[in-house]
């Protein structure tokens, strides 16, 4: 049987063009049944619908609920869950107060819905069910490449929400936290298959999903700066890609090897055994 053929942006981008043409405003569920993907693969290739919409060139206005969650979403990147407040959203985004309060009743459910818009989780966690029997150098590509996408507002929401994991039950951000370690456990389950059916190595599922966690997302909170003082000569796929496939290195299996002696070391066993048969003096 076959492997399935990679999706490419551009194949999507051409189906998707065609089928909405004329300044149409698809879902994501009509832009996948266009496209013939999954929303998983979507979101694993254009980070967001807006994204994905302004990749062919659809003039949208946005909803409400968008400006809402745009304005949301830069008070975040610039100061974190602890500097968002309701009454700002509704004062720079041009929405009555008590809409916004009627849509996100109270800040901890507004930044979760900035989570779930700018770091499409839900669909990693989705995609990597969808793609439970693909080749782990595949689901795991995938899932760097879908939680680590350029865009200021997108690095500033990651930092945020990388802070908001550390800070623990207790900071005001419960339901946050209970969402983000439902997922981690759909991360575990998934790497916990692999090595059962012998594709990765045992090692402990929690530490070798920090593992490939920590680094590209860390790359990915950092990469502004570091392109900023010219340390980065690569795009953010191909370093995204490069931390993926060091850690499909570590994780490969051991391999099983037929012991081999050099010829030097049977020599020295072979001293050593004549050595201790000699008779002692005397």
């Amino acid at each position: 049987m076959a492997p399935p053929k990679r999706i490419s942006r551009e194949a999507v981008l051409a189906k998707v063009a065609a089928a909405f043409a004329g300044g149409a405003s698809p879902s994501m569920d009509e832009i996948a049944l266009a496209a013939g993907v999954s929303r998983a693969a979507l979101y694993g290739l254009f980070g967001s619908r807006a994204a994905l919409l302004d990749a062919i060139g659809a003039d949208v206005p946005p909803s409400v609920e968008e400006r809402i969650l745009v304005t949301a979403g830069e008070i975040v990147a610039e100061r974190g869950f602890g500097g968002l407040t309701l009454d700002e959203v509704a004062q720079r985004s041009g929405v009555s107060r008590a809409t916004v309060y009627r849509l996100y009743p109270g800040k901890a459910a507004l930044y979760r819905e900035v989570a779930r818009a700018y770091l499409p989780i839900d669909e990693a966690m989705q995609m990597m069910d969808s793609m439970a029997d693909r080749p782990p150098t595949e689901v795991m590509a995938t899932l760097a490449r879908s939680l680590a996408q350029a865009g200021e507002v997108r690095i500033g929401v990651l930092r945020s929400a990388l802070f908001e994991t550390t800070v623990g039950p207790g900071g005001g951000n419960e339901e946050f936290l209970d969402e983000v370690y439902l997922n981690v456990q759909v991360i575990i389950r998934y790497l916990e298959r692999q090595m059962d059916a012998g594709r990765f190595r045992k090692v402990d599922p929690v530490l070798a999903m920090q593992a490939f966690l920590a680094p590209v997302m860390f790359h990915a909170v950092s990469r502004p700066v570091l392109e900023q003082y010219g340390l980065l000569n690569m795009s953010l796929e191909d370093a995204v890609q490069t931390l993926t496939d060091g850690w499909l290195r570590s994780m490969a299996p051991p391999r099983q090897r037929s012991v081999v002696e050099k010829p030097a070391a049977k020599a020295s066993k072979a001293s050593k055994a004549r050595k201790k048969a000699r008779p002692s003096p005397g």
